[in-house]
């Protein structure tokens, strides 16, 4: 009886041997899954952005669209309306943005070039007719809306100093995380932003910055792409300021193609060209997708 006892005890004892060891086995290798990549594995964020800029339209757009400031109910406080002259692959790109009330007059404007071998040129203008002005701090809040010009303008993926930090999920896609350090220059108050890419289609989903004491300015999410030409165009952008939380949407009305010619010229003030054929389009909001789905096939 006793040695049966002891056979009994030494098979219970083994097998129970082998379920804590494939638990353990198990544990170890959901613990190994879990763990973040490694920053030797990380693509350098210099890359990243670059891919970013790289996938940008190659000619000059001309975009018009509306910002609405809401309340904590949804309800439209205030609306203007912004137009953008981009021409991101020119040399050196450059960016001009016009802020103008409901009835069309202008309000300010601010015009961007990005040399390559010197610090960002900015020019500004306000008034109706538009006066050049000393150029405001960039990371304040433009009018009665939560957007500055520097949320605009995207202008945080052209700073150097950019550190990946990690892999992250927006909205069911792989995203990688940057921290951008502010340069000095006209964005007092900014200490930085963190942007969320996604590396498969090369756009940013989400952008917060922080101030001097690292605390949430604004949240910037993406909420829809424009297919244009078979590009990926930001469309729909959603702004909400911290702690007050209030809103500001930033909807894209249309989008325009111009010859660089054409774009120099409106620059210079000659009169507005005739307007492009616009290029077939389709909309796709920013929602999960499979592993093995293309957004572009959504």
């Amino acid at each position: 009886m006793m040695t049966a006892f002891r056979v009994h005890a030494w098979r219970v004892a083994s097998h129970s041997w082998r379920v804590t060891s494939h638990s353990s086995l198990l544990l170890l290798a959901c613990a190994l899954l879990a763990l973040p990549v490694r920053a030797e594995e990380l693509p350098p964020a210099e890359s990243i952005l670059t891919g970013v800029i790289g996938a940008l339209p190659d000619i000059p757009l001309l975009v018009t669209g509306e910002l609405q400031s809401r309340a904590k109910n949804g309800k439209v406080e205030a609306r203007f309306n912004v137009e953008m002259l981009l021409d991101w692959q020119d040399t050196p790109p450059g960016a001009r943005y016009t802020l103008r009330d409901n009835f069309g007059a202008t309000l300010s404007h601010l015009a961007l070039r990005w040399p390559s071998d010197a610090p960002t040129e900015y020019t500004f203008f306000t008034g109706n007719p538009l006066q050049a002005a000393p150029v405001p701090n960039l990371a304040d809040p433009i009018a009665e809306t939560d957007v500055s010009w520097l949320d605009l303008s995207l202008a945080f993926l052209r700073w150097p100093g950019a550190v990946t930090k990690g892999s992250e999920e927006v909205k069911g896609r792989d995203c990688f995380v940057l921290d951008i350090p502010a340069p000095p220059e006209a964005f007092a108050g900014c200490s930085g932003v963190r942007v969320w890419i996604d590396p498969r289609i090369n756009i940013l989903l989400r952008a917060e910055s922080y101030d001097d004491e690292s605390k949430l300015l604004r949240r910037l999410e993406v909420k829809s792409f424009r297919k244009i030409n078979d590009r990926w165009f930001i469309k729909d952008i959603e702004i909400q300021s911290h702690p007050s939380r209030h809103k500001t949407i930033l909807r894209v009305r249309d989008v325009q193609d111009r010859a660089r010619k054409e774009y120099l010229d409106r620059d210079e003030g000659a009169p507005d060209p005739a307007p492009a054929e616009e290029a077939p389009e389709e909309v796709e909001p920013v929602t999960p997708v499979s592993a093995s789905a293309d957004p572009q096939e959504n």
